[in-house]
């Protein structure tokens, strides 16, 4: 229950900023409720009330322009933005804290809050960030020691300690968040090191598996194409022999060529165009209503009224989808039952085109996902990998496997899903 709360209050795709804005309109709340008991108090005096909520409007205010304009800066304008943020905020608490007590409000704890995020969330402005709290901490203090000053009765010693159990506890709050920011950036550029690391392992493993492949592919025809070829050299006498050999070598190295034009249209695909953001539902079905023409089939749809928006390659999604109901067809036994569903899950946006053929073979689903790898009469194996290297170039991923029911298989295609802006 806790996870989904938080899911609820600060989504996967949410930002730093829009983050801050959430937390802010809870500090918000509870700042008009705080405002009766300081009341009560008398921290706060009703000559300052109309300052008090004043500012707390402005904070608002604030809010609301932060909610519409800068909530998904990008990533390099963030720690900036961010920065300014919190600014802002302390601003704010130090001028509710002046009017209310200053340095004995209970509330100057706050400030421990204050340099917790900036020292957890502002990486170089980390320490600028924290003198700034320092310096204001000062002028509240230096206004309650003036105050009391100026009161008979007041215990200075016990005041003077209290100074300095609130700088201890500021100054601890920012020295542990600043050390653990400190680490956990560390950690992240190692994470990314390695998946560095990984995303090469990765590659060059693909490359062997395409270069294994290809060979394959290559070596039938070749062995073929040399052996016409010898045996039209040795049937020179002969033309008719010699012609027909010849004319055998000639098919070999058609499909040597064709191997090498399968193989440049997968990359040709994949690293096709530039990204747009597009209206997924819009374009899926221009696609399927151009399919079911072409191929006189009927597919059921179950599709989501909600329009999703993601960033595709038009013509490489196109042709994928294309070929992903192509495969189904081919693979689902009469009558044919295609299924497309789109629909959202969590922060993607899924497609699935669901057949009632028999489904993959366990060798095929070992081996998924490397080319050559295919168990149909006329495959060349690069299906599936062309969806995948398609996916990846969109930022989604690509998934097949068999039914639950035992009957036929999924394709399934997730996309990053993108606000409609």
């Amino acid at each position: 229950m806790s996870s989904s709360l938080i899911k609820a209050f600060w989504p996967e795709s949410s930002t730093l900023i829009q983050g801050i804005v959430r937390f802010r309109w809870i500090a918000i709340f509870f700042m008009m409720l705080g405002t009766v008991p300081l009341l009560q108090a008398g921290y706060l005096l009703k000559e300052q009330l109309f300052y008090f909520m004043a500012v707390i409007a402005l904070l608002a205010v604030f809010n609301g322009l932060t909610l519409g304009i800068w909530s998904k800066a990008k990533a390099a304008q963030e720690q900036s933005l961010l920065f300014v943020q919190l600014l802002v905020d302390l601003f704010a608490v130090a001028g509710l804290l002046f009017v209310s007590g200053s340095a004995v409000n209970p509330f100057i704890y706050v400030l421990t809050l204050h340099a917790f995020l900036g020292g957890m969330l502002l990486r170089k402005r980390s320490i600028l960030f924290g003198v700034l709290i320092f310096v204001f901490l000062g002028i509240l203090q230096f206004e309650t020691n003036r105050d009391a000053a100026m009161t008979l009765n007041v215990d200075r010693r016990a005041l003077y300690f209290d100074f300095l159990f609130q700088w201890v506890v500021v100054a601890g709050a920012w020295f542990v968040a600043h050390l653990f920011s400190g680490l956990l950036e560390k950690h992240e550029e190692r994470i990314r090191s390695l998946q560095n690391r990984q995303y090469r392992a990765d590659r060059l493993k693909s490359l062997g598996a395409l270069a294994a492949g290809f060979s394959h592919e290559m070596a039938t025809p070749l062995n073929s194409l040399k052996l016409r070829l010898d045996r039209g050299v040795r049937k020179l006498g002969d033309p008719v022999a010699a012609h027909a050999e010849i004319q055998q070598a000639q098919l070999s190295l058609d499909e040597c060529i064709s191997v090498f034009q399968k193989m440049a249209g997968v990359f040709m695909t994949s690293a096709d165009g530039e990204l747009q953001k597009l209206n997924v539902n819009s374009v899926l079905q221009d696609i399927v209503r151009s399919w079911e023409i072409d191929n006189k089939t009927s597919i059921n749809k179950v599709v989501s009224e909600r329009q999703f928006y993601s960033r595709l390659q038009p013509l490489s999604f196109a042709q994928m989808i294309l070929d992903l109901l192509d495969n189904a067809l081919e693979a689902s036994q009469a009558p044919a039952e295609i299924t497309l569903k789109l629909y959202q899950d969590d922060q993607e946006v899924v497609i699935e085109v669901v057949d009632n053929g028999a489904g993959l073979a366990a060798e095929v689903i070992e081996r998924l996902g490397e080319p050559f790898n295919t168990n149909k009469q006329q495959g060349n194996g690069l299906g599936v990998y062309s969806a995948i290297l398609t996916a990846q170039s969109m930022g989604g991923e690509f998934l097949l496997g068999n039914n639950s029911s035992g009957k036929g298989a999924t394709a399934r295609l997730s996309l990053p899903f993108e606000e409609r802006g």
